[in-house]
């Protein structure tokens, strides 16, 4: 039997859920459109110019959420003395976070105020993520393939893969610095193109 934390009421069936102040609680239909019909009306601190990433960016800690069924709220707004939904403020806090080189939380703080353009220049600035070329390399030789391309210094042939699982660093025709050659790049659309 599942028991409904608000009013007692039992059922053999489920019972929707929420999870309210990290504790997860169990209500019977009536109950749960109550709660849920609270929670809706109180103010989030997601429509606050401060808020990102389940953070207050302003006290610089991490909110703590409500559940209910499949909605989240962060009603810490409710009482809190730095709520704001001034855009100038908000965009002050973004170019905040561009600037420390957070671009992501820049990126979702842009778009959640439709400032598109700036947060695809704010996108632009993300880093590139590294790619080893080793881990690509032995992709290459587990699934049998051999990759061709030629030395930019001779025009060479030289090879990568199955049939040469060592990464060479100088050309054995001209001796000429191989490293030059982003082979993470060129092995990673290689992969790409099957």
């Amino acid at each position: 039997m599942v028991k409904c934390y608000s009013c007692g009421k039992e059922s053999r069936g489920g019972m929707p859920t929420a999870n309210i102040g990290g504790e997860e609680r169990t209500y019977c239909a009536d109950c749960y459109w109550v709660i849920e019909k609270e929670y809706k009306g109180k103010r989030n601190c997601e429509e606050c110019s401060y808020f990102s990433n389940e953070k207050c960016e302003k006290k610089g800690k991490p909110l703590e959420p409500v559940t209910v069924g499949y909605n989240t709220y962060f009603v810490q707004a409710e009482k809190c003395g730095d709520f704001s939904t001034d855009k100038d403020v908000a965009v002050a806090e973004i170019k905040k976070l561009e600037a420390k080189g957070q671009y992501e939380e820049a990126v979702t703080g842009y778009e959640k105020w439709g400032m598109t353009e700036e947060a695809e220049e704010a996108r632009k600035k993300m880093p590139a993520p590294s790619i080893d070329a080793n881990a690509l390399v032995k992709n290459l030789v587990k699934k049998g393939q051999t990759l061709t391309y030629y030395c930019c210094h001779c025009g060479t042939q030289l090879k990568i893969g199955a049939k040469a699982p060592q990464i060479q660093k100088t050309c054995p025709s001209c001796s000429g610095d191989l490293q030059v050659i982003n082979l993470a790049k060129l092995v990673k659309q290689h992969s790409a193109q099957e």
